[in-house]
C-alpha cells in the first residue's frame, strides 16, 4: 500500500494542491520519495500532472487536510482512497489516521466548491474563454448555482439596497 502525503514545511500542508511537495510511504511508514507538485503554479493542466503523479507512484490513500470537490472526485474516479487529518499530526498519527475509515472522503460534494472555477465558466466554457484544461463540460461537472435567500420586505422597500460582498446592508 502506498500513501501520498502534500506536504508543507514537513508537515500535511492545508491545502492539497498548493503543498510545494508530495510525500510517498509505504505500509511500514518508510519514506519511498518526495516529490516537487507540479500543481503548485495552479491550472488545470498543473493540477491534472499533480493527479497523475499520485496515480502513476500507484498510490492507494492520499490524506488531506482541505481539497476541492473537483479534485477529490478526480481521485475517487481514479480509484485512489482520500482521508481527511489535521496538519497537527505526526507523520506516524496521519499514517494510523489514514486506516480509520471513518476518516475517508467518499463523495466530490465533501470537497470545497471552487468559486474560482465557476467564476471562468467551468471547464472549457463561460464568456471568458473557461479555464483551458481542455476538458469538456458534463452533466456531473456543472454546478448547481447556489441562491441567496433574500426576504421579501426587502425587495419591497423604496430605500436603495446597499452591499458589502455578497450580504444586504439595508
Amino acid at each position: 500500500m502506498i500513501i501520498a502525503i502534500p506536504m508543507s514545511r514537513d508537515r500535511l500542508a492545508t491545502h492539497f494542491t498548493k503543498a510545494p511537495e508530495i510525500a510517498f510511504y509505504d505500509e511500514h511508514q518508510q519514506l519511498i520519495t518526495r516529490v516537487a507538485n507540479p500543481a503548485q503554479d495552479g491550472g488545470c493542466s498543473a493540477k491534472k500532472a499533480m493527479l497523475n503523479l499520485i496515480t502513476d507512484h500507484k498510490a492507494d490513500i492520499v490524506i488531506v487536510q482541505f481539497i476541492g470537490e473537483r479534485m477529490l472526485g478526480k481521485l475517487l474516479d481514479a480509484g485512489v482512497s482520500v482521508s481527511q487529518a489535521d496538519n497537527s499530526l505526526s507523520i506516524d498519527e496521519l499514517m494510523k489516521n489514514a486506516q480509520d475509515l471513518s476518516c475517508r472522503l467518499v463523495d466530490a460534494s465533501q470537497g470545497r466548491r471552487s468559486i474560482n472555477h465557476e467564476k471562468k465558466g467551468g471547464c472549457c466554457g463561460g464568456a471568458s474563454g473557461g479555464c483551458g484544461c481542455g476538458g469538456k463540460k458534463t452533466a456531473s461537472s456543472i454546478l448547481e448555482p447556489r441562491l441567496l435567500h433574500v426576504p421579501q420586505q426587502a425587495l419591497s422597500s423604496d430605500a436603495p439596497i446597499q452591499y458589502a460582498g455578497f450580504r444586504s446592508l439595508k
